[in-house]
């Protein structure tokens, strides 16, 4: 889904400018605390992206009209798309289809 190509491309810069923080004299410890907290981040992250699944369809909601629309102003646009009056309903209509879809899979 679109939601997953985000949170990969998410994950690629969030390690390239990591990466980037490492190549910088670090100590071996300041590496071994620096990676200690990207792990538990990472972790604390896919907890929250678990109990809120609305984040995803948000993401995929927004992604989806904007590449459809390809708007030129595409923060106008996105102020526009997350102040619309349905959003709500919307979203939570999605989230329950896939509640739907996850239950006929098991």
């Amino acid at each position: 889904t679109l939601y997953k190509l985000y949170f990969e491309l998410y994950r690629a810069m969030e390690h390239a400018v990591i990466e980037k923080a490492n190549a910088i004299a670090l100590s071996e410890e300041q590496k071994a605390k620096l990676n200690k907290y990207k792990i538990q981040a990472r972790k604390d992250n896919e907890v929250f992206l678990r109990q809120h699944p609305e984040v995803s369809c948000l993401i995929s909601d927004f992604l989806h009209e904007v590449l459809l629309k390809r708007p030129e102003q595409v923060v106008e646009f996105a102020s526009q798309h997350f102040t619309q009056p349905e959003i709500r309903t919307r979203i939570n209509s999605q989230i329950q289809e896939e509640k739907k879809t996850t239950a006929t899979l098991r």
